[in-house]
C-alpha cells in the first residue's frame, strides 16, 4: 500500500513538473499542447518507474539502510535520457508527430530525479511513515531486531518488558505491531489473557518476533534456523505448484537459448585472454551439490590459478578479478541450466565439501537443497559473497573465531526466505535485478 501511494505522488510530481516546463517554454498556459504532451510523457513517467524501481527507488528495505547516493541517481537519470532518446527517435521515424518533448525531456527528467531525491532522502524523517515496534521477551531474535531496526532508518522502537502487564497502559495511538518472543508463551503461559485483552481486543497487529523479522528484512533470523519446528511450517506446509515448476523451466530453457549466442561471443573473447594472458586451461569443472544434495558438475571460466584452486590461499588470476567483478566467470553454467542441473534463480551451488562441513555447524543448513540452485538468487541479490567456507575443513573447531560462520548463515538467512517464498514474480524480479547487482561492488553491500 505505501509504494501504491508513493507511486501516487510521483505520479502527480512528475506531471506537475511537465506542465510547468511545457509553460515556462511556451511562455504561457496552453492546455492543448500541455495535454498532447502528457500523451507522449505517459511512456516516459512508466519507463522511469520501471528504472527506479530496477535501483531500488521502491524498496522500502534498501531506503532504509542506506542514503541515496548521488552515482545511483546519477546512472538511472542516464539510463532514463537514453531510453526515452530513443523512444522519441523511434517515433519521429514513423512520421508521427512530436511537438516539443525532445527539447524538454532533459529539463524533465533533471528536475523529476531531484524531486526523487529529495523525497527519498527526507521519506524516512516524517513521524507518520516509520514503523512503531513493542518489544515483548528476549531473545536472539529480538536482539537482531533490535539491531537491524537501530541501524535502518523508519522505525521506534519501544520496550514494553519481559510480559505485558494488567495495569499498564500502552501506547495504542501509533502502535504498529506488537512483538512477542517465540517462547513467551512456554515461559510465561499466564501472559496470554492480558494479551488478549490489551492487544488483540483492541485490533493491534500482534506477532512473535520469527515472523516480524522476516517480513520486515526479507530474510530469516538466525535463531530461528535452528528451530525445526518453524522451519517445517514454513517450508513444509508450503505446497508444490507444478504451474509454477513448469513456468520455471521454461523460463529458464528459453533464456539460456536466447542468452548462449551473445554469450557465446563474449566466451570466446574471455577463453582467447584467459589461455594468452593467464596461460591457463579457460574452462575447468567443479563438483558442486545440486537438488536434493545430488553432485553435479558445474562449469565456469578459470578465475583462480589452478594450482592453488582448494588451497588455504586461493591465487587470482591477472584476467580473473575482471571476470568475477561482473560475473562474466559464469557464462558457462548456461550450460548447466540447459541441461537442468541449475535454475537461473535459486540458492548458489557450494561445493559438495563445503556444503557437508556447513552441514556440520549450520543448523538445518541442509534445507537449501530442497531446491534447484540456481546462477542468481536472492542471497546473491542481497549480500556480499561470503568467503569459502571449504577452506577450514581441516581446522579443529577450537581454532575457529566465534563469529566465523556469520557470513554462511547470512547467506542461508536470505537462502531459507527465498525457499519459503519463491514464485514466478520473484523469481522475475531477482533475475532484472541481477542485471543492476553486476555493476554493484561487494564491498557497497551488506
Amino acid at each position: 500500500m505505501k509504494r501504491l501511494i508513493l507511486f501516487g505522488l510521483d505520479f502527480a510530481a512528475f506531471f506537475t513538473i511537465l506542465f510547468v516546463t511545457v509553460s515556462v517554454r511556451r511562455l504561457e498556459i496552453d492546455g492543448w499542447t500541455y495535454f498532447n504532451n502528457c500523451k507522449i510523457f505517459l511512456f516516459v513517467f512508466f519507463l522511469t518507474s520501471f528504472v527506479l524501481w530496477l535501483f531500488s527507488f521502491y524498496d522500502f528495505k534498501a531506503l532504509r539502510k542506506r542514503t541515496i547516493s548521488y552515482k545511483t541517481l546519477a546512472i538511472a537519470w542516464t539510463a532514463c535520457v537514453l531510453l526515452s532518446s530513443s523512444f522519441f527517435y523511434f517515433l519521429s521515424g514513423y512520421g508521427l508527430p512530436l511537438l516539443t518533448p525532445k527539447a524538454i525531456l532533459v529539463a524533465v527528467l533533471t528536475l523529476y530525479f531531484a524531486y526523487i531525491y529529495w523525497v527519498r532522502r527526507s521519506y524516512f524523517n516524517l513521524n507518520f511513515v516509520k514503523v512503531n515496534l513493542l518489544l515483548f521477551g528476549e531473545s536472539k531474535t529480538l536482539d537482531e531486531l533490535r539491531r537491524e531496526c537501530k541501524i535502518s532508518r523508519g522505525f521506534t522502537v519501544c520496550e514494553g518488558g519481559l510480559v505485558p502487564q494488567a495495569d499498564t497502559k500502552y501506547p495504542y495511538k501509533n502502535l504498529d505491531w506488537v512483538v512477542f518472543s517465540s517462547k513467551l508463551f512456554k515461559e510465561h503461559p499466564q501472559a496470554w489473557p492480558v494479551i488478549v485483552e490489551k492487544f488483540i481486543a483492541r485490533g493491534v497487529y500482534v506477532d512473535t518476533d520469527f515472523n516480524v523479522y522476516e517480513r520486515l528484512f526479507r530474510r530469516v533470523s538466525r535463531e530461528s534456523i535452528g528451530d525445526e519446528m518453524w522451519l517445517l511450517r514454513g517450508i513444509g506446509a508450503r505446497r508444490e505448484d507444478a504451474m509454477y515448476n513448469m513456468l520455471k523451466r521454461c523460463m529458464d530453457f528459453a533464456a539460456a537459448v536466447c542468452l548462449l549466442p551473445f554469450c557465446a561471443v563474449a566466451g570466446v573473447f574471455i577463453y582467447g585472454m584467459i589461455k594468452l594472458i593467464d596461460k591457463e586451461e579457460p574452462l575447468f569443472t567443479q563438483k558442486r551439490t545440486g537438488l536434493l544434495g545430488k553432485t553435479i558438475t558445474l562449469y565456469k571460466f578459470r578465475t583462480i590459478k589452478s594450482k592453488g584452486q582448494e588451497s588455504d590461499k586461493e591465487q587470482i588470476t591477472r584476467t580473473g578479478k575482471y571476470w568475477r567483478r561482473f560475473r562474466l566467470d559464469e557464462i558457462p553454467q548456461l550450460i548447466n541450466v540447459l541441461k537442468g542441473d541449475i535454475s537461473l534463480v535459486g540458492p548458489r551451488p557450494i561445493w559438495t565439501s563445503e556444503f557437508e562441513f556447513l552441514n556440520q555447524h549450520i543448523p538445518n543448513h541442509a534445507v537449501r537443497s530442497v531446491v534447484k540452485p540456481g546462477i542468481t538468487g536472492w542471497a546473491q541479490l542481497n549480500f556480499k559473497a561470503p568467503i569459502t567456507y571449504v577452506n577450514f575443513r581441516h581446522k579443529t573447531p577450537e581454532a575457529f573465531e566465534p563469529n566465523a560462520f556469520d557470513g554462511a548463515f547470512t547467506r542461508f538467512s536470505y537462502d531459507v526466505w527465498y525457499i519459503q517464498n519463491r514464485s514466478f514474480l520473484l523469481d522475475l524480479e531477482i533475475i532484472i535485478k541481477t542485471g543492476i547487482r553486476m555493476f554493484i561492488k561487494d564491498s557497497h553491500v551488506a
